[in-house]
């Protein structure tokens, strides 16, 4: 299942917003650079200094799979407003073939990549709901 036709072009975005569940259920909203294939969104851990060696968004995933997604476009024009959001659930992967298609999808789109270790865990989303909004074919 692909996003929904006028609204693929929010995922070439630069920035992304991974929303997971965390303990006692409280929300986590994280800022996380991807890419997607189809119905499926990868992220991974870089190198960049963390708090811990497990961050919290792996631990709130193996707790609590459902994750929302989110991209958007703002521009001072508001008739140019749109967001996307990507429903489903993650997990990370394992070390293999397809954990290494995402490290070199992500090194494709964030030339960052060629100078910042990824070398920490993938975590894909498989996507069961597209949800978006435009403010061009909006029906409100």
């Amino acid at each position: 299942m692909a996003p929904p036709g006028n609204f693929a072009s929010l995922l070439r975005a630069r920035r992304g917003y991974l929303g997971t569940v965390g303990p006692q259920g409280s929300p986590r909203v994280l800022p996380v650079c991807f890419t997607w294939a189809g119905d499926m969104i990868w992220t991974a851990i870089d190198g960049k200094p963390k708090k811990t060696d497990f961050p919290q968004r792996l631990r709130d995933i193996g707790g609590e799979p459902k994750v929302c997604f989110t991209v958007d476009r703002w521009d001072e024009d508001w008739s140019r407003l749109a967001w996307l959001q990507a429903r489903g659930r993650a997990h990370a992967l394992p070390e293999g073939a397809e954990t290494d298609r995402a490290r070199a999808a992500l090194r494709d789109k964030y030339p960052q990549y060629q100078s910042t270790p990824l070398q920490g865990p993938v975590i894909r989303l498989d996507v069961e709901d597209w949800v978006g909004w435009d403010a061009n074919t909006a029906d409100d």
